[in-house]
């Protein structure tokens, strides 16, 4: 494969204000969603577990499964991973 180096300017997710005010949205965001647990209109009336009467149960319970997903995926991918130049050596 050719290599392609372009020498241009960042684009606009690259430059630092974005990155940061991108990063303070996503924090103000799961703090509101963790209140919001807390809201009574919006908790189950009749929680099937007692642990789901919790108020931040499931944003807890969902970053849980996320990490979960993200760190056995490191793990599978050493198990059915080629190397990058697998696809050369055939030829």
């Amino acid at each position: 494969m050719s290599d392609h180096h372009h020498d241009s300017q960042p684009g606009w997710a690259d430059k630092k204000a974005f990155r940061n005010a991108f990063l303070g949205f996503l924090i103000v965001a799961s703090i509101a969603a963790a209140v919001a647990g807390f809201v009574p209109a919006w908790q189950k009336d009749h929680p099937h577990f007692e642990v789901e009467g919790w108020g931040v149960f499931f944003a807890v319970w969902g970053f849980a499964a996320f990490m979960f997903i993200v760190l056995a995926g490191q793990h599978l991918r050493k198990l059915v991973g080629r190397k990058e130049n697998y696809y050369e050596e055939r030829e």
